[in-house]
């Protein structure tokens, strides 16, 4: 059974973000993967004020715990002023380095009120999970005028952007396999 956990990418209330990633949950259900949802509104950002990296802080270790434990991440991304949110990128940065995304697979779904669908905030999220060596699903997902054309329901309301949203469902989980038989050819 594949760990498949899907990020929220902010803290904002009632987000997108979180809508989307409800309905994605849903769609991998349907296709057999038990997919949680990692909420960032529920980031113990109070644990890490001030800048406590390298310290041992339980909550913050738990809850980002989540992701280094995953077998595969869904990153689902609004775009806030030309980029991704603050807070994905303090998640990011409370992961334990370097090993904790080295070889994860992630698919990247954007979603933003403009026309590109969070295409600039992806491209950078995916600069970052690049460096820190994941595997990023080629086929990325951008929901564009995410306020008018998504449903919470039934998908993305323009027909060619649900069907690659429903390719990323269907095709991400063997993408997540192949690399775990590739991982485990290589240390056999």
């Amino acid at each position: 059974m594949i760990d498949l956990q899907i990020i929220s990418g902010t803290d904002r209330p009632n987000s997108n973000a979180l809508r989307v990633s409800a309905y994605l949950q849903r769609q991998y259900q349907q296709e057999g993967i038990d997919a949680g949802i990692i909420d960032l509104q529920d980031f113990p950002i109070e644990q890490v004020s001030g800048g406590r990296y390298g310290e041992h802080l339980p909550e913050v270790d738990d809850f980002v715990g989540q992701a280094v434990e995953a077998d595969g991440l869904v990153m689902v991304c609004p775009e806030y002023n030309g980029g991704y949110p603050g807070i994905l990128k303090l998640f990011i940065d409370y992961m334990p380095f370097p090993g904790s995304l080295d070889k994860k697979p992630i698919a990247m779904v954007g979603e933003a009120n403009g026309a590109f669908g969070g295409l600039r905030a992806v491209e950078q999220l995916q600069q970052v999970v690049g460096y820190r060596n994941a595997h990023v699903f080629p086929e990325r997902v951008f929901i564009s005028r995410v306020n008018e054309n998504f449903d919470e329901e039934e998908g993305i309301k323009d027909q060619l952007q649900q069907e690659l949203l429903a390719s990323q469902i269907t095709h991400f989980p063997q993408f997540i396999r192949d690399l775990q038989q590739d991982e485990s050819l290589v240390s056999d």
